[in-house]
């Protein structure tokens, strides 16, 4: 009995001791898993910290970009507008100081997103103060900042430039804006064509040399590449065309309708064939390229999420001079035709490599443009805001509540 009462004595204490450990091996798992969950909180709590103030800026930019500098600019115009009959060369000067401002903030806003242009090929500063028209293929939204950096440091070119825009915009704040400057808008389809030619040549006629412009800006490609990608093979497949990979071949239109009118004079070079006044002496081709191709979004940019993780594009720029016999459309085309398939090889290389051909210059955008402007549109907007807007939308308020109570 006391062999088996020391038996059972001694199987409970094993029992109890592997209870014992059991409970121990668990509490340690526990305390494992608690301090993980804790590493794993510590972690990431930064991150979600810096994504949380990422998106708030990204707001911001995206307001004052889409609304609140569009406003204040139009609204800036109109007080202007008056000063023309007293002084136009006086109310041109701020004017186009004000569309200076109006792409400073567009920089500030890619500085932001951390966009940085590497510039190669012909150094196009030389053209600050000559009349321009310059082509671009058109990959990706981000391609309007991208242009609007790598030019906002060429003397008065910001200020005077003529955008040449898609319709798609024309009715919001932005649009409004850009209708002040005097951009013009186009809307595509076969049927309006002709008018929508005319209707430019009258455009460039009338306010290209009176309001004193200098470059003329636009795709020809008509839109985004992946957008007109099928339609762009079929095009070359039906006119006999080698097919193009990285970019489309242009619609030649908009570019004719301004050698029209401000292409050099066969008989003097040094005035316009409207003789309007002085031509447009150069087209700047302009390739944009994305690393690999990889193609970044507006909102993944506004987020700082660049595709292959960074943010460099390339710009090559190639500058020609402007021969009187291009005011023939088909001569045009088939000078632009070459141009579109040397800028697909270019396309091909860089994408294969990482590199345009030519000295490598990176866009330096200052400090001092990204502050004074944030702080320049931010303050005339709410001068604007307790001059008209805050009235303006007390008054409706008061009348839409008159009338329904």
């Amino acid at each position: 009995m006391d062999a088996l009462g020391a038996n059972s004595e001694r199987n409970a204490a094993a029992a109890a001791g592997v209870d014992r450990r059991k409970r121990e091996k668990q509490s340690d798992r526990s305390r494992a898993g608690a301090t993980a969950e804790s590493d794993a909180e510590t972690a990431s709590s930064p991150m979600d910290m810096r994504k949380m103030f990422t998106w708030c800026i990204a707001v911001y930019f995206f307001l004052m970009t889409a609304f609140i500098v569009p406003i204040a600019c139009a609204s800036t115009f109109v007080l202007l507008l008056p000063l023309i009959v007293v002084s136009r060369p006086l109310f041109l000067r701020l004017e186009n100081r004000l569309c200076q401002f109006v792409n400073d903030h567009w920089v500030a806003t890619s500085a932001f997103c951390g966009l940085q242009v590497v510039e190669s090929g012909d150094d196009v500063s030389a053209l600050a103060n000559s009349r321009v028209l310059y082509l671009a293929n058109h990959l990706g939204l981000v391609d309007h900042f991208v242009i609007m950096n790598s030019l906002h440091n060429k003397g008065r070119v910001p200020g005077s430039w003529m955008w040449v825009i898609y319709n798609i915009w024309k009715y919001t704040p932005l649009g409004v804006m850009w209708t002040s400057h005097g951009n013009f808008f186009v809307n595509g389809g076969p049927n309006k064509k002709e008018k929508l030619l005319e209707t430019f040549r009258k455009h460039l006629s009338d306010y290209f040399w009176s309001w004193n412009y200098g470059w003329v800006v636009m795709y020809p490609e008509g839109s985004r590449l992946f957008m007109i990608r099928d339609s762009a093979a079929r095009f070359a497949e039906k006119n006999g065309l080698a097919p193009l990979r990285h970019c489309a071949y242009p619609r030649t239109g908009a570019a004719h309708a301004v050698m029209q009118v401000c292409a050099p004079s066969s008989d003097d070079r040094s005035i316009a064939r409207s003789a309007g006044g002085s031509p447009i002496e150069y087209i700047v081709d302009a390739t944009l390229g994305y690393p690999k191709g990889c193609v970044v979004d507006i909102g993944s940019a506004m987020m700082g999420e660049w595709p292959l993780d960074t943010s460099k594009i390339g710009l090559h720029y190639k500058i020609h001079k402007v021969k009187p016999e291009w005011a023939d459309e088909e001569k045009l085309k088939d000078f632009l035709y070459e141009r579109y398939k040397e800028k697909d090889e270019l396309l091909d290389k860089y994408y294969r490599t990482g590199e345009f051909p030519g000295e490598r210059r990176n866009v330096q955008v200052s400090t001092w443009t990204i502050v004074a402007s944030q702080v320049f549109w931010s303050a005339l907007y709410y001068a604007h805001y307790y001059l008209w807007i805050q009235p303006l939308c007390s008054y409706c308020f008061a009348a839409i509540t008159g009338f329904l109570f």
